[in-house]
């Protein structure tokens, strides 16, 4: 398949084969731009209309629907030949093959409800009425955790992650033989995560269907897919016959799984995959990922050799050297394999001081979302009494799910918006958020590093004009030499070096990566004493996760930044923070040292958390009970939040809210048994170091040893 930009012909997808047999899920893995959406969008036959299939059929049921003769583009001007091709898709769209996308925020109408939306499928597909459509889509939102009042929002209302699982209850609707999950769920958390993945594996159990999972995330394909392909390129470059990465054989797949940050193992850096994917415009000779490849030899570069080979039954490599065939470590061996300790240098005090910050939105009629701060009253409290001390030089990990209150928190923390109660304490000053002016002569001090690299660049600025335009607004009397050199400097500090190639780039010409390395260097360029990264790395592939978040420690230690980072992975809070704090409907639920939280939580929400970024083997809901994935809010400000969630939860959970548990070195966790827990957990050396199954073990004693302790009384 090719696409042709201004007379330059791009060749997405060569020579690729790939069968789904019925009740089979096939996981597809591979960076942004390797042809993944593309081969995606060609067989929903959704291709834009500057695309070409060259070569091959795609077969649906043994009919031929798409071709180098019928294409697989859509357009609303169409010939008389494709209407007709377009007419009999119709019988295959929805009902044979739906499709998942990535971006819920281009998904939906921002114009309509989002239960207008989901009753029209059922309305013009299956000419059920509007009250039994409205029925069905009720029972599909509940499928996916949402509650019935999301129906009346519109989607500006909703969480990214919200708004995701509407678009996968839309898919589901009509029960189609092939679902296309296209990234299903890259920007959400790690338990809607699992959500999803159990979601899905129950409905193509129940009805048989065929799951094609497309992402870059490999915890995520291996726990949906039977078999997975890597691709690279264009390219199949490794078909696994199973799920498990465990006997991969291709370099490109072990630099994949090393890019990753770790839970389970003591590392003091990960290792980041060196250069970039080649460019598609032109022939490829040899093996595509030659220049990246730390095992290349002259031959894999040469046209003439033949990089096809079979390593086992179904195990297919597209690499001549095999490094890995004789079981040699991965590439994981160049790591330095001792205990991770961050740096002790501090300053003279605390940096930041927040106390008892809280913020309260108004909410919309016949809207509701977390805790409610009164009978009958529809506010709602996003933030409630939250403390923070942030000293020079020190990294906070603030970690919790899509809705928690993290980026409203962080944009108090960044004088972006105002507390409706509670106090900042900025460099030793009180912020008054009334007095514009000095927020403004404050802005250079605190800078935020936003979560999308592809909303926060403007796309009608370069490089240059990007990341000079905070010199611009706060330097006065700067001349254009001073600021080219300025520029020149950081963007040579952040990785895109020579300068000279990226200075006059747009943001369109850049990488998912080099864009946020953009970004980071426009944070960067005033010398801030404070760096609030938001997400940072969430949409993004995993391979230019490593470089982003190396990137963020080594500026950090360089320019002497404090930072609050904030995530909803737990394994990165861990490799780049110093202490973590885990944030639930608005309120801390547990803080402490970054190994400390992450190898033993003593909070059930953070429990959840660590199980579900180990990439469990089975399902979560089946160690932590099915309410895990509940959205059923508390109702009542005199009960722990977590508790229609909680596995743990007796009589006190739901009749007393939990104050703090103190342990040693300022750590600390609001949970009615996290003394219990404390004690179980170390015990077991730490659920970190565990395999799954003793997680199960350990749960279920817990579990038991909560139900028989004697309650707490309020």
């Amino acid at each position: 398949m090719e696409y042709t930009l201004k007379d330059v012909r791009i060749k997405a997808v060569s020579n690729l084969t790939l069968g789904v047999s019925e009740h089979e899920s096939v996981g597809i893995v591979g960076e942004s731009g390797c042809g993944k959406s593309t081969l995606a969008m060609a067989i929903a036959h959704i291709l834009p209309q500057n695309s070409l299939i060259t070569g091959g059929r795609i077969y649906y049921k043994g009919k031929v629907i798409a071709d180098a003769s019928t294409g697989a583009s859509y357009s609303f001007r169409m010939n008389r030949r494709q209407k007709k091709v377009e007419g009999e898709l119709n019988l295959i769209r929805w009902f044979g093959i739906s499709i998942v996308f990535q971006g819920a925020i281009n998904s939906l109408n921002p114009l309509f409800t989002v239960g207008s939306q989901m009753i029209d499928i059922f309305y013009y597909k299956m000419s059920d009425s509007r009250e039994v459509a409205r029925s069905k889509c009720v029972k599909l939102l509940s499928a996916v955790g949402l509650e019935q009042w999301v129906m009346d929002a519109f989607p500006h209302q909703l969480s990214g992650g919200m708004k995701q699982r509407v678009i996968i209850a839309m898919a589901i609707a009509l029960k189609p033989a092939l679902i296309i999950a296209d990234e299903p769920t890259t920007s959400l958390d790690v338990i809607t995560q699992y959500k999803i993945i159990e979601e899905l594996q129950k409905l193509r159990d129940e009805y048989r269907l065929s799951i094609i999972n497309i992402s870059h995330d490999i915890s995520l394909v291996s726990h949906l897919s039977d078999r997975i392909q890597v691709m690279y390129a264009g390219r199949v470059v490794e078909e696994l016959p199973e799920s498990r990465f465990a006997n991969v054989q291709h370099p490109y797949t072990r630099a994949l799984i090393d890019s990753m940050p770790s839970l389970t193992e003591d590392v003091s850096t990960i290792e980041s995959i060196p250069g970039a994917p080649p460019s598609l415009s032109s022939e490829i000779a040899g093996c595509p990922f030659a220049p990246r490849c730390s095992y290349a030899r002259q031959e894999c570069t040469s046209p003439e050799t033949d990089l096809d080979r079979v390593v086992g039954k179904d195990h297919f490599v597209r690499c001549s050297v095999l490094p890995f065939a004789s079981g040699a470590n991965t590439i994981r061996k160049l790591r330095t394999s001792i205990p991770r300790v961050m740096s002790e240098r501090k300053g003279e005090g605390a940096l930041l001081t927040a106390h008892s910050v809280t913020r309260v939105f108004k909410s919309n009629a016949g809207l509701r979302s977390g805790l409610r701060l009164g009978s009958g009253s529809p506010d709602i409290l996003a933030v409630d009494e939250v403390d923070l001390t942030l000293r020079s030089g020190d990294t906070v990990g603030l970690v919790g799910e899509t809705g928690s209150g993290k980026t409203t928190f962080s944009r108090i923390v960044g004088f972006l918006d105002e507390p409706t109660k509670g106090s900042i304490v900025f460099n030793g000053r009180t912020i008054d958020f009334s007095d514009a002016k000095g927020i403004q002569k404050l802005r250079p001090l605190v800078q935020t590093i936003f979560q999308d690299p592809f909303q926060s660049l403007n796309p009608r600025h370069n490089v240059f004009m990007l990341v000079s335009e905070p010199l611009v607004i706060h330097r006065e009397g700067i001349t254009d030499a001073e600021l080219k050199l300025e520029v020149e400097k950081m963007l040579a500090t952040v990785g895109l070096t020579p300068p000279e190639d990226y200075i006059w780039k747009y943001p369109h010409q850049l990488s998912g990566g080099q864009r946020q390395r953009v970004a980071i260097a426009r944070n960067l360029i005033l010398n801030p004493k404070l760096v609030i990264a938001d997400e940072p790395i969430s949409m993004l592939d995993v391979s230019l996760r490593a470089g982003v978040l190396n990137l963020l420690r080594k500026m950090k230690d360089s320019h002497d930044l404090s930072m609050l980072y904030i995530t909803h992975d737990i394994a990165s809070a861990r490799y780049i923070s110093d202490r973590i704090m885990v944030i639930y409907k608005g309120q801390i639920v547990e803080e402490g040292k970054a190994e400390e939280v992450t190898q033993a939580p003593v909070h059930p929400y953070a429990l959840a958390l660590v199980l579900a970024s180990l990439g469990m083997e089975g399902n979560l809901s089946q160690t932590l009970g099915e309410n895990i994935f509940s959205e059923t809010p508390a109702n009542s400000a005199n009960m722990c939040r977590f508790a229609p969630r909680c596995p743990l939860a007796t009589d006190v959970c739901w009749t007393s809210s939990p104050a703090f548990a103190e342990f040693k070195d300022g750590r600390r966790a609001k949970c009615h048994y996290s003394a219990e827990i404390y004690k179980a957990l170390y015990a077991a050396g730490g659920p970190a170091r565990s395999l799954p199954e003793s997680f199960r073990l350990l749960t279920t004693t817990l579990r038991q040893s909560v139900t028989d302790a004697p309650k707490i009384s309020a």
